[in-house]
């Protein structure tokens, strides 16, 4: 159905998309009303999708809702990575509390909690944990954003639906009329 021409790279869409959403659900305040539905991954899902309509527009491509969703998922993918390094930086630039304080606070509140979590939490935190911030953050991120990136795509795909107008075929050629008598 696209009459020949090649569908347009996804690649800058989903990159912008992903990449607006990372970078905003990555602020400490935004981030925590980001759980309401992942409203912020559905959001960049959706942007990505109207972009890449668009260029299809301009190609003169269909876009369909299957093309929206494939947008979606790419742009989970760079989503995850920009809200892993920014959320990073956030940590390195606002540390969240002692780890052991934290533990502390809790069995004051009569928490109790497992060895094994005890110990987990605690090799969370510093800067010696911040690599394991970062790979369990990018790991949750990947899965939340393919699965709430793609149904933003699909969404935009379905609101920004295109397809071109079918291409009239040249009219058949006519023979020339037959030469008069006497001619």
């Amino acid at each position: 159905m696209n009459n020949g021409r090649r569908q347009p790279s996804l690649l800058v869409p989903a990159l912008i998309g992903g990449g607006v959403a990372g970078f905003v659900s990555s602020i400490p305040l935004v981030g925590a009303l980001n759980c309401l539905c992942c409203s912020l991954v559905i959001g960049g899902g959706v942007l990505a999708a109207f972009l890449q309509s668009n260029n299809c527009q301009k190609a003169g491509v269909a876009f369909t809702a299957g093309s929206g969703a494939l947008v979606g998922l790419v742009s989970a993918v760079f989503y995850a990575v920009v809200a892993a390094v920014v959320g990073s930086l956030v940590q390195v630039l606002m540390p969240m509390g002692d780890p052991a304080e934290m533990l502390e606070m809790m069995r004051e509140q009569g928490v109790d909690l497992p060895p094994l979590v005890e110990s987990f939490m605690r090799s969370m935190g510093g800067t010696s944990g911040l690599g394991l911030r970062i790979m369990i953050g990018f790991g949750v991120s990947l899965v939340v954003g393919a699965i709430f990136g793609t149904l933003g795509g699909l969404l935009g795909g379905l609101f920004f639906k295109y397809e071109p107008a079918p291409s009239t075929p040249a009219p058949p050629s006519t023979p020339p009329p037959p030469a008069p008598p006497g001619a």
